[in-house]
């Protein structure tokens, strides 16, 4: 694996302060959506894929048995062993190559768009896979993805936040000829000394591209909203969000 890849700076002591706005409120109320929509209940074998340092497996751990949390990031899975959670098991590893057993778990849970991380699209493919993989035969996932139609509009968007002595400058632009969204992050130490910058890019697929990629790894889609108010998905929604069960 080349170390400069995007996704490992990223993800990296800067991660949970640039998303620091994806807040525990709002991860509780994903992990309710997500028990309701899936079914899930205590006996449930659940898997968090790309859990970072462990948002949601802190109200996971409220509602099932046996989770499991992976990441790529030592950074952010050392955080989320600061959690006070009891049942939830923290596994090192990539998203192309699960480190389970085929068949091991009732639901896979993909949140915050951890998908579309790589250049190639076999490997993106890839992560399909592993996730049929290691589902049970009627097991069922979440997949929580950026609204394609809504990332297809921006052209070049200039962002800035602050952060106690840290100002963060963020530009975003869609490539139409690649289908990727990058974002160009900036950090800087009292708006003045450049601490350190990274780019983001995740390949942006459309709904009737990632409905062909579900169907051939057996992932069926049974539901899709817009929001985690269960809003129609549309143009304009904030989020590409797909329920489905794998089926063999």
């Amino acid at each position: 694996m080349n170390h400069q890849e995007w996704y490992i700076r990223a993800f990296e002591k800067w991660y949970p302060i640039i998303y620091r706005h994806r807040d525990s409120n709002e991860a509780r109320e994903q992990v309710e959506f997500a028990c309701t929509e899936l079914q899930l209940h205590k006996d449930s074998k659940v898997l968090d894929l790309c859990c970072g340092y462990g948002r949601h497996l802190e109200f996971l751990d409220k509602k099932v048995s046996f989770t499991v949390g992976l990441d790529l990031s030592i950074y952010l899975l050392n955080r989320a062993q600061d959690l006070n959670v009891h049942r939830i098991s923290l596994v090192r590893g990539d998203v192309r190559y699960l480190p389970f057993f085929s068949y091991t778990f009732d639901a896979v849970l993909v949140f915050f768009t951890s998908f579309g991380y790589f250049k190639r699209h076999e490997e993106n493919i890839q992560q399909l896979e592993q996730i049929s993989y290691v589902l049970k035969n009627g097991g069922k996932f979440l997949f929580d993805y950026l609204n394609p139609l809504q990332v297809q509009k921006i052209k070049d968007i200039e962002t800035e936040k602050k952060y106690k002595s840290y100002v963060i400058k963020e530009n975003r632009c869609y490539n139409e000829k690649t289908k990727e969204l990058k974002k160009y992050v900036r950090i800087y130490l009292n708006d003045s000394k450049q601490e350190d910058s990274y780019t983001e890019i995740v390949k942006v697929y459309s709904l009737d591209e990632l409905i062909k990629m579900f169907s051939s790894n057996k992932l069926n889609i049974q539901r899709i909203y817009g929001s985690y108010q269960k809003d129609r998905y549309t143009d304009d929604s904030p989020r590409l969000i797909i329920i489905g069960s794998k089926h063999e």
